[in-house]
């Protein structure tokens, strides 16, 4: 009888012992699946303010360029480099198309007086 007492508790022993080991290795896993999804979220906000950041500076660029009535030639590769980048590596939403179609339909000179 007292055997099968001994077994028993040894048997409970051990469960106890693997739940707790298993609480702990769980504990530690949610957590750094927290702190990634914190990293992540982040990333994803200052990607968002860098998208917008570039959205701003491509429409002052276009409207100045606009205004003046002409464009040179590095201006607009630099200004299409930009919106490369604003629309295909971050994400951009075509907010800026408008911007440089009309940008494209400026005269183009060669110098810049």
């Amino acid at each position: 009888m007292s055997e099968t007492v001994i077994a028993l508790l040894s048997g409970g022993i051990g469960a106890a012992v693997a739940t707790g080991v298993m609480s702990i290795i769980l504990y530690k896993i949610k957590r750094s699946d927290t702190q990634k999804d914190a990293q992540t979220s982040k990333c994803v906000m200052q990607t968002t303010a860098v998208r917008y950041l570039m959205l701003h500076a491509i429409c002052n660029e276009c409207e100045k360029y606009i205004a003046r009535g002409h464009i040179s030639y590095e201006e607009r590769r630099t200004l299409h480099k930009w919106h490369d980048l604003y629309h295909d590596e971050l994400g951009g939403n075509g907010d800026a198309k408008l911007f440089m179609e009309a940008v494209d339909e400026l005269p183009l000179i060669i110098h810049e007086e």
